[in-house]
C-alpha cells in the first residue's frame, strides 16, 4: 500500500514540474509550462534549430514526464491503414526517433529520418531504427534534397503547426510521395486566427488542385498531450 502511494504522489503535475525543471531552467525558463509554451511560439528556423539542439539530450525522458503521447498514439492508429512492411517511409520532423522505434517494432525496417535538428539526429542515429538519415528543415523556402516519388509514405507526429513545421510544407511532403501513397500526421488542429486560416487554405487547395484526396475520415485521439486531443490525418497522393 505505502509504495502504490509512493508511485501515485510521484506522478502528481507539481513532481512533473519539478523534474523536468533541470532542462527548463537552464533554458531561460521559470517552470515546464512556459517552457511547453515556448515549444508552440513562431520561431525562425535558426531559433527552431537552436531551441532544439538545447533540449535533445534530455528529449525523450522529458516528454514522457510532461504526458506527451503523440507516437504511441500514432502507432495504434497507423496499422488500420494496412500498410506492407516493405513500404518506404519518410518520417517527417523525427527528432530521436520515437515514432520509428514504434513503427520499426511493428516490422517496418525502410524508414528514413528528415529533421532540421542535428542534434535531434544524433540520437536518433543510436537506435538503430531508421535506413538513412536527411537533415532538413521543411516550409522554409530551401530546395528540398528528397527526390520527387521517393516514398510510398510519409509520416509525422506532433511536428506540424504552430511553432513547428508551416503547412505549406505539404507542398514538399506531397512531392516525396508517390503517386498513391500516404501522407499521415498525428497533430493538434489549429483553432483560431492565422494559423486556422493558413491551414484550411492549404488543405484547400491541395484538395482542390487534385493533388491530394482524403483517404479516411479524420479520428480524434485524446490525451496527446496532457488532456488535449489531436487528430490523426491522412491523405492520399492523386
Amino acid at each position: 500500500m505505502e509504495s502504490n502511494a509512493r508511485d501515485k504522489l510521484e506522478e502528481t503535475p507539481e513532481n512533473v514540474r519539478r523534474k523536468m525543471s533541470n532542462t527548463s531552467k537552464a533554458l531561460g525558463y521559470e517552470n515546464v509550462d512556459t517552457f511547453m509554451e515556448e515549444c508552440l511560439r513562431e520561431k525562425s528556423p535558426e531559433e527552431a534549430k537552436k531551441f532544439y539542439a538545447n533540449w535533445a539530450a534530455n528529449y525523450d525522458n522529458e516528454v514522457k514526464e510532461v504526458e506527451y503521447n503523440g507516437p504511441e498514439l500514432f502507432a495504434k492508429s497507423f496499422p488500420k491503414l494496412n500498410v506492407p512492411r516493405n513500404a518506404e517511409i519518410i518520417d517527417i520532423a523525427a527528432g530521436t526517433g520515437a515514432l520509428g522505434e514504434k513503427l520499426n517494432a511493428m516490422g517496418y525496417k525502410y524508414i528514413d529520418a528528415l529533421d532540421g535538428t542535428p542534434e535531434m539526429l544524433d540520437i536518433a542515429r543510436k537506435k538503430n531504427v531508421y535506413r538513412n538519415f536527411c537533415q532538413f528543415l521543411m516550409g522554409c523556402g530551401y530546395e528540398s534534397p528528397i527526390k520527387d516519388g521517393t516514398y510510398d509514405v510519409a509520416i509525422s507526429c506532433g511536428a506540424i503547426g504552430q511553432g513547428h513545421i508551416p503547412y505549406n510544407a505539404f507542398y514538399e511532403i506531397i512531392a516525396m510521395v508517390k503517386q498513391g501513397g500516404l501522407i499521415c500526421w498525428l497533430a493538434n488542429d489549429p483553432s483560431e486566427g492565422e494559423d486556422e486560416e493558413s491551414f484550411k487554405t492549404v488543405m484547400a487547395d491541395l484538395t482542390d488542385s487534385g493533388k491530394w484526396k482524403v483517404f479516411q475520415e479524420p479520428i480524434r485521439l485524446e490525451y496527446f498531450y496532457r488532456k488535449d486531443s489531436a487528430f490523426f490525418r491522412v491523405m492520399q497522393k492523386l
